[in-house]
């Protein structure tokens, strides 16, 4: 009787095991893509746009971003877009921005861009931030 019940015991607390670690293993394939990145102060304020480019048209509705307010950036990945003065030409695909100073967001599907050198001085691209 208490084998049986051992067994019982073992068995359900392995499921639970299996189940909680296959939750957190969700969980984390789920963020693996995304990079939160807070402003620096780059001498700029932050653009959101609608194409690698700055000369294409920003996205309706969305201020502008400062290191100044606590904003900052999801970013999926980097890619090459318009080169900027001498600043270069990486700009991190965005799929979400947060103005810290009101605490409100704003997701964009499809994503948006921002110029790397004025998000956080291009730190995200040299630090592993995958190219898309």
């Amino acid at each position: 009787m208490i084998t049986k019940h051992l067994r019982r015991t073992a068995a359900a607390t392995a499921t639970a095991a299996l189940t909680i670690g296959g939750l957190m293993l969700q969980t984390g394939i789920a963020s693996a893509g995304t990079t939160v990145i807070t402003l620096r102060n780059t001498g700029h304020g932050v653009g959101v746009y609608t194409e690698p480019n700055g000369t294409s048209a920003k996205w309706r509705g969305v201020a502008d971003l400062s290191y100044q307010d606590g904003d900052y950036i999801r970013a999926d990945c980097w890619t090459v877009g318009q080169s900027i003065g001498n600043e270069g030409d990486v700009w991190y695909t965005t799929s979400e921005v947060d103005y810290g100073a009101t605490d409100s967001d704003t997701g964009f599907n499809p994503d948006a861009w921002t110029f790397a050198p004025y998000v956080d001085g291009a730190a995200a691209f040299h630090n592993g931030l995958p190219r898309c």
